[in-house]
């Protein structure tokens, strides 16, 4: 009779046991995806340069006048 009564026992804890070894398992992996999707999300920012980036080049002057050059002259209408 103790044995049958401890089976049952047994039987039981087994499935306690079983029940939150799932229970934790489907935890582990859901915070795993949230994790996941968190880092995502933040690595699509806007990208930051390192270094400085450089300016667009400036026009060059025509030497000895500090003046930009001159547009070349459209052929008149007629």
């Amino acid at each position: 009779m103790m044995k049958t009564e401890q089976a049952k026992s047994d039987e039981r804890d087994n499935k306690r046991v079983f029940r939150w070894g799932i229970g934790a398992a489907i935890t582990v992996l859901l915070l795993a995806l949230l994790y996941n999707l968190l880092i995502q999300t933040r690595e699509e920012g806007p990208v930051k340069p390192e270094t400085p980036t450089q300016s667009a080049p400036q026009l060059q002057t025509t030497p000895g006048t500090g003046n930009p050059p001159a547009a070349p002259a459209s052929p008149p209408r007629q």
